[in-house]
């Protein structure tokens, strides 16, 4: 038991002489990792008009969420507080951002000698307050659970995560690839743009217009109520799985279209990409146009005037009423509704979905 002891008091003390004379670039992993809590650099707290504006430019991750109601009832409190991942100290300077809040809540940074990536800010502000964020190289925004006129966020590399927001103007861009997140439901005027490769995924959006856009990114989203869309890419897949009120589909490359649910109306520009449209319901005249292979099914109750042009072929459900021109590559049915006009010069397989799956797609309508 005694050689026991004399042995931890000896490794004990080869890690305090380790973390207190050895140069951190030089420390061994295991000795850095031992202390994982984050060190508190900056606490700020201000005292703020209940409704404002948060202008942000900091060069590292900036999470953003509502002062919590029941500490600050009054909603007149700025709270900031500074992060670093190491717990040993990084910085030699005692400010590394300034908080001015006199017309509207400025946050930026001072110092612009030491390495600040391992750095991350918490801004609590009050709930109404409109946020103009923006990060430079890798940093990433989050922001949550606020109620705001406008929302402005602009990163480069770093991801936009926003969840739970309402506002009149949300604008969500990343310059030089980095993805955005949409969680749980997103309300306002909603502009959405990344560059590169980043994606766009987005679980919930309502309100009056929704532009999302991307170069070769994917775009996947769960349900759309906007009532204008507007969905742009070159190269990247499109998932849009509810997808109501009236969009507008526009792929400039190589990227492919998948609709689980349409119920409302579409005009599309394709290329050579596969497009498969499940339909539920036409509520206004739509245009798709192609030049790659379309797989459509629609319900067999459908309430639309067909007009399939096929530069190659046309493959139809038998059970679809309707009649082929002389040559077999157009279709048309007798229905008076609103025109569901699909031309493409490769190929249209159009099935007819059955009872068992109208019934379920019948509550994605609603």
């Amino acid at each position: 038991m005694r050689l026991l002891s004399i042995k931890c008091l000896t490794i004990w003390s080869n890690i305090n002489r380790l973390c207190y004379n050895t140069p951190l670039n030089s420390m061994p992993m295991a000795v850095r990792m031992c202390s994982t809590k984050p060190a508190i650099l900056q606490n700020i707290t201000k005292k703020v008009n209940p409704f404002g504006k948060l202008i942000i430019d900091l060069p590292f991750n900036v999470e953003i969420k509502p002062t919590n109601p029941h500490e600050y009832p009054d909603m007149d409190t700025l709270l900031v507080k500074l992060f670093s991942k190491s717990s040993l100290p990084m910085i030699n300077k005692s400010e590394i951002i300034s908080v001015n809040v006199s017309s509207v809540c400025d946050i930026r940074t001072i110092d612009t000698e030491n390495n600040l990536n391992d750095i991350s800010c918490i801004i609590e502000a009050p709930i109404g307050y409109d946020i103009e964020a923006k990060t430079i190289g890798e940093g990433d925004v989050c922001i949550s659970d606020m109620v705001s006129n406008t929302i402005n966020v602009q990163t480069e590399y770093g991801n936009i995560i926003v969840s739970k927001l309402q506002g009149k103007e949300i604008s969500l861009s990343a310059s030089e690839g980095g993805s955005i997140t949409l969680k749980k439901s997103i309300q306002g005027d909603i502009e959405v743009n990344t560059a590169k490769d980043g994606t766009v995924d987005a679980e919930k959006c309502l309100g009056t217009r929704l532009d999302i856009s991307t170069e070769n990114g994917d775009v996947n989203v769960g349900s759309n109520y906007c009532e204008k869309s507007t969905f742009s890419t070159l190269n990247g897949n499109l998932l849009l799985n509810n997808l109501h009120m009236d969009s507008a589909i526009d792929i400039n490359g190589n990227g492919s279209l998948n609709i689980t649910c349409l119920d409302g109306s579409l005009q599309a520009n394709l290329q050579e990409g596969l497009a498969k449209i499940q339909v539920v319901r036409i509520t206004n005249d739509s245009l798709i146009q192609s030049s790659g292979e379309i797989h459509l099914n629609i319900p067999e109750d459908i309430d639309a005037k067909l007009a399939l042009i096929s530069g190659k072929n046309l493959d139809i459900d038998p059970h679809i009423s309707g009649k082929f021109s002389a040559d077999g590559k157009q279709f048309t049915n007798d229905s008076n509704g609103h025109e569901f006009h699909v031309e493409t010069s490769d190929i249209i397989r159009v099935s007819q979905t059955s009872w068992m799956e109208s019934l379920k797609l019948g509550k994605c309508s609603k």
